[in-house]
């Protein structure tokens, strides 16, 4: 303790102990965690699937979500709890693509997600039940609170999939030249603008799965017993989910290597 003469007064200053000086940010998120958040999300994290209209999904699952939480916040920097009742909710939703089941119902569920440093984030999950089986009512119930908790670390950016949340990054995601020419074939053969679309996915997969043009051609039509613009709706969505799942697998089998 030191005094410091002021205007005829003796005032007290405390010094800090060199060693125990107070971190540059007292409040917030660490510096560690603002440069990992900063990180693009790894590639091999991205999983897709198909949805119910046609189009392709890219998502992180479950366990990537809270391992990336556990590596980026640390396994004692955050915490994650359902708020409220998980709900069920019957409802009524024929198959609209393939051999998709009809949904019977519906789970809800609202996860927060605390972390050391800011305020909490919550958000609502939900995901279909896709029969009348306890088996099914169990992996949906899981399933809405996976997806609400997936949804709340969200809120802390691209390392937890944000980007992955905006529908025209599926639209980007194809090279430009590759959708100005399917355009103009779509404009000539008066296709449909939906099954230009899964055309382009399935070159888009097949691109990234290392398989170019010429033998993904051949590969749908050996597949499917006719060429490649003759595919109607059904076979192109039986396409873009057989590749997606093998793309999946890939990036599985990866990261189990790793």
């Amino acid at each position: 303790m030191v005094h410091v003469r002021r205007n005829g007064r003796i005032a007290r200053r405390r010094l800090i102990p060199i060693g125990k000086r107070p971190s540059a940010r007292a409040h917030g998120l660490p510096r560690r965690v603002l440069a990992l958040l900063a990180q693009p999300l790894d590639p091999a994290l991205i999983s897709e699937r198909e949805a119910r209209d046609g189009r392709l999904l890219q998502y992180i699952e479950g366990w990537a979500a809270i391992h990336q939480a556990n590596r980026i916040f640390g396994h004692d920097g955050w915490g994650a709890e359902v708020v409220g009742e998980v709900t069920y909710r019957p409802i009524s939703l024929d198959g609209l693509v393939g051999d998709t089941p009809p949904a019977v119902g519906m789970y809800t569920a609202v996860v927060r997600v605390s972390v050391r440093g800011c305020p909490s984030r919550g958000d609502v999950g939900c995901t279909f039940v896709a029969g009348e089986t306890p088996e099914a009512h169990e992996v949906a119930y899981k399933g809405a609170v996976t997806d609400a908790l997936k949804r709340a670390l969200r809120h802390f950016g691209e390392q937890f999939g944000l980007g992955l949340y905006d529908r025209r990054s599926a639209v980007a995601s194809a090279s430009p030249e590759r959708a100005t020419s399917a355009q103009a074939n779509a404009r000539r053969n008066g296709s449909p603008p939906k099954l230009d679309s899964m055309r382009r996915k399935v070159l888009e997969l097949s691109e990234r799965l290392g398989v170019d043009e010429g033998k993904a051609l051949a590969w749908v039509e050996q597949r499917y017993g006719q060429p490649f613009d003759a595919l109607g709706e059904q076979e192109l969505a039986d396409a873009v989910r057989s590749l997606a799942e093998q793309l999946n697998q890939r990036n599985g089998a990866r990261r189990l290597a790793a």
